[in-house]
């Protein structure tokens, strides 16, 4: 009785081991490919640094003082 018991333990333990590691495994995999898809776009505002990735500085009509 005692034999099979500690087997049943033993078998529960090892399912469990293979389950989470696989599971790690997974989670793993799919970060990679969701870091790889595409990178986060960087965008930097006139008055924090820089001018506009692709427009420039100023593209509009010269801002006037009322």
């Amino acid at each position: 009785m005692n034999r099979n018991l500690y087997r049943l333990a033993l078998a529960a333990l090892f399912t469990g081991t293979v389950w989470s590691l696989r599971s790690q495994a997974k989670q793993k995999r799919q970060m990679a490919l969701r870091s790889k898809a595409k990178p986060e776009a960087v965008q930097t505002w006139e008055h924090e640094g820089g001018a506009l990735p692709r427009t420039g500085s100023q593209t509009g009509p010269i801002p006037t003082l009322p």
